[in-house]
């Protein structure tokens, strides 16, 4: 079985790292150098790579909605930053939130030094463009409490960062940073918008349920580290 290797992660980590997609129970041997193999199941199994250790797995779950005009709603507390800008520092402390569950940060062989650092990156390339058409935002005496940034691949949107500050949690600024990137969507011909989580993620998930999102498919990670 062939190892795709990937090189951004692995400049960015300093490790070698790879991924593969298996779908059925076998045993991986050619594992070459690698520091990190990232495996992908759509259903669970138990596989074996010589000379490595499972030290973590997770069930990403993609959520998909097909938008009408009900999702029709602006508000005016959310705002853009193409009208108004702001600089990475104004949203990293949000980035951090949106990534509480992500593999980066609960694989400890990471290190929270460098999710923090890969969350910077994230939302530095989200106001240049480079992973984001748009960036939606919330404030409140001068302090950000809510973003969302969205991507556009022809009639699909996908949304890559979304968090709203836990002081202000359960007060309903999620659903109108949702709200908002929906109503965007239906003006610029994005007929579906699809949302990535983790399925440990039980209050993201609900939430995106209450919204009328479902589940488009599961995907099981995991990450064997070389002994």
């Amino acid at each position: 079985m062939n190892i795709n290797f990937l090189q951004w992660d692995s400049d960015f980590f300093n490790k070698k790292i790879g991924d593969i997609t298996v779908e059925k129970q076998e045993i991986v041997s050619d594992t070459e150098d690698y520091d990190l193999i990232v495996v992908k199941q759509l259903s669970d199994f138990e596989i074996d790579i010589t000379g490595f250790t499972l030290s973590f797995e997770e069930t990403k779950v993609n959520f998909i909605k097909k938008l009408d005009d009900k999702s029709l709603q602006d508000y005016e507390t959310i705002k853009d930053t193409d009208d108004r800008e702001k600089d990475a520092d104004f949203f990293k402390e949000l980035a951090y939130e949106s990534g509480k569950k992500s593999r980066f940060l609960l694989d400890e062989k990471f290190g929270e030094a460098k999710f923090r650092e890969l969350y910077d990156i994230w939302v530095i390339n989200s106001l240049n463009k480079k992973f984001a058409l748009k960036t939606f935002y919330t404030e409140e005496a001068g302090k950000a409490i809510g973003f969302v940034t969205l991507q556009k691949y022809n009639d699909l949107g996908k949304i890559g960062l979304i968090a709203t500050h836990p002081d202000f949690q359960g007060k309903g600024f999620g659903k109108k940073l949702l709200q908002k990137a929906e109503n965007f969507c239906l003006k610029n011909g994005i007929t579906h918008l699809e949302i990535p989580t983790q399925k440990e993620n039980i209050q993201a998930c609900s939430f995106y349920k209450k919204q009328g999102y479902d589940i488009k498919d599961e995907i099981i990670i995991k990450h064997y580290w070389r002994k």
